[in-house]
């Protein structure tokens, strides 16, 4: 009666692909099935030499240590800290907000895209410029670059590559419609009479 009672207690606590197999072994309760393993173990295979034991999966090497940043240093700014900062002229006048920061292909830090002017975000214009115009300073978190929001409003609207390849598209579909002829000119109205 115990031996059922364990054998019913075992079967309760293992996956269900073990489950269905014991009933068949259910008259001789004397072998059960191996336990599952656990998740990066594997067992050994059986060759005679040390049955039943498990050999651990090797720990996987880090990278050198040359190349893994453990902590941020004092004159490193996080990307994550730079967009959404206030950027201000030297008189200290607020001249635009960081909206993205521009790398090339190498990681190297290029440029900032200011949104600039409008009223809370409407009818901003975004502005480009490369990161020798900006003055980082990390504490306190202060941008700085050397134009007035005039100065910025003036200046070109920085396009992304995805607005860049739409305008290029828009014109080529343009370029390929056909000429409308002019509409018409509409005849005189009927002069009305008394």
């Amino acid at each position: 009666m115990m031996k059922r009672i364990l054998l019913a207690a075992t079967v309760a606590s293992l996956p269900m692909g073990y489950a269905l197999t014991l009933p068949a072994i259910a008259d001789d309760a004397t072998t059960l099935p191996p336990a599952p393993t656990d998740q990066g173990v594997a067992p050994t295979t059986p060759s005679g030499e040390g049955v039943g034991t498990i050999a651990a999966e090797p720990a996987a090497a880090p990278p050198p240590a040359e190349a893994v940043i453990p902590a941020q240093r004092a004159n490193e700014v996080r990307a994550e800290n730079l967009i959404g900062t206030t950027v201000f002229s030297p008189e200290g006048e607020k001249v635009g907000v960081v909206k993205d920061i521009l790398f090339d292909t190498s990681g190297k830090a290029t440029g900032l895209v200011l949104s600039v002017g409008g009223i809370m975000g409407l009818g901003a214009k975004s502005v480009g410029l490369t990161w020798d115009e900006v003055d980082v300073q990390p504490e306190p978190k202060l941008l700085q670059v050397n134009y007035t929001e005039e100065q910025l409003e003036a200046a070109p609207t920085f396009k992304t590559q995805e607005a860049q390849q739409a305008e290029s598209e828009a014109q080529q579909m343009q370029s390929q419609q056909p000429a409308q002829p002019p509409a018409p000119a509409s005849a005189p109205a009927p002069a009305a009479t008394e």
